[in-house]
């Protein structure tokens, strides 16, 4: 059915979603605050403390010059021809669909497209790579603030109003109800963070959207949306989606309100990720248990223009956790609704058949939930340290709680899903 988009304003104007209808592409329904020491075990940290570090430094010390940045030097480049408007809008050449049809793949092609007919040519020039060679910027992501790594594409921020309302309305054809409203939440966030006193660095202005190819239904092409705490990452081969990595993250992970609208994004995610170790017994608890391991960030994060997928998946013995298939079907259920929560923020077309296979009877006889933080607290979400995983022959799902960057006495998000076959379409 059709939906009203919702258009961010902007940081110093940000007052309310407009509500934006682009003509011709339809979319489709679809606490405890103590601390403890933990070893880390990862390259990928949101709370690093030098944004102004190499983007390569991932290490625990992220966000918090943007605290007292209140100038967005490496941004202010970016918009130097993008916001050019006296250069020509021109077309793109991609594949021709009807808006209209009830075939969600057309949808998004139409949507893409029209977003691309909105640019002019240097605009186009910085949303649109070719495919071919094209694997270092398509593996370039970050859960880091924008200043730190720069991200592939068009800046929001740099777009004129016609072009944001299309460059949303791709993310809302994208994706379900519930993941656009996760999508908002996150861009939120960081006029919130910002609107508190987090700096200049954190802003729904610093998301990016890029195209690698020509949309079609029929080749290959890859949509990327990213910014601090989101990377979509879809590939399209020969017309089946593939969304992953998916990263998304939150601060505040807690329910916040901005001018009148209240945004809790990955709030149901947690809930359910929580709800599987709640489902379980004590001894069942104690097994799913990763004695002698602790994190500080997800294990498999952002791949930083690797070019290759990752290969630190963990194997054999050093999986940990508990078999899904040794649960009672009340307790698989509860996993399965859990994986339903990061998969189906995704249109219909790309989600189900990810879940008949993430979910298939062969699948759950090889995937394991675990967690990992203070055994004697337990899965404590208000707990930096408490981490949750879903690890399947395909699947790998990992949530992470973290000490807060700018609300310091709290914890925060960090959750990574990725395919450990079909990441980027396998087409790296």
């Amino acid at each position: 059915m059709s939906r009203n988009y919702k258009l961010f304003a902007y940081t110093f104007f940000y007052a309310m979603f407009s509500l934006v209808s682009l003509s011709g592409c339809g979319s489709t329904d679809s606490t405890d605050t103590s601390t403890e020491t933990t070893t880390e075990t990862t390259t990928t940290d949101d709370s690093d403390t030098n944004d102004s570090s190499d983007s390569s430094d991932s290490s625990d010390s992220s966000d918090s010059s943007d605290s007292s940045d209140s100038s967005d030097s490496s941004d202010s480049s970016d918009s130097s021809d993008s916001s050019d408007s006296s250069d020509d809008s021109t077309s793109t050449d991609t594949t021709s669909t009807d808006c209209d049809s009830d075939v969600q793949l057309e949808q998004l092609v139409c949507a893409v497209d029209a977003f691309l007919d909105t640019l002019s040519s240097s605009e186009l020039a910085e949303a649109q790579y070719d495919w071919d060679n094209s694997q270092t910027d398509r593996t370039t992501w970050s859960n880091l603030p924008t200043d730190s790594v720069q991200r592939n594409g068009i800046k929001f921020g740099d777009l004129d109003t016609e072009s944001l309302s299309a460059a949303l309305n791709v993310a809302s054809v994208l994706l379900t109800d519930d993941g656009y409203e996760d999508f908002e939440g996150v861009l939120a966030a960081d006029d919130y963070l910002q609107s508190i006193g987090g700096g200049n660095g954190y802003s729904s202005e610093k998301y990016y959207i890029a195209v690698f190819g020509t949309p079609s239904t029929t080749d290959s092409w890859m949509l990327q949306i990213g910014g601090h705490h989101l990377a979509y990452n879809v590939t399209f081969v020969e017309g089946t989606g593939y969304p992953v990595p998916h990263h998304m993250g939150t601060e505040p992970k807690d329910s916040f309100e901005l001018n009148s609208t209240t945004y809790a994004p990955i709030a149901d995610e947690g809930d359910a990720m929580v709800a599987m170790f709640d489902a379980l017994s004590s001894s069942e608890l104690s097994s799913a248990y990763l004695s002698g391991e602790s994190y500080s960030d997800v294990l498999v994060g952002p791949d930083n223009g690797s070019g290759t997928l990752p290969n630190d998946y963990p194997t054999g013995d050093d999986r940990g956790g508990i078999l899904v298939s040794s649960l009672s079907s009340e307790q698989q259920e509860v996993v399965i609704a859990s994986i339903k929560q990061w998969v189906e923020d995704y249109q219909s077309d790309i989600s189900e058949p990810l879940m008949d296979d993430y979910t298939s009877e062969d699948a759950l006889a090889d995937t394991y939930i675990a967690w990992a933080g203070s055994q004697s607290a337990g899965v404590d979400v208000d707990r930096n340290g408490t981490y949750m995983r879903i690890d399947g022959p395909r699947l790998w799902i990992e949530l992470v709680c973290q000490n807060g960057v700018i609300i310091s006495n709290k914890t925060h998000y960090h959750a990574v899903y990725r395919d450990k076959t079909m990441d980027y379409g396998n087409t790296l």
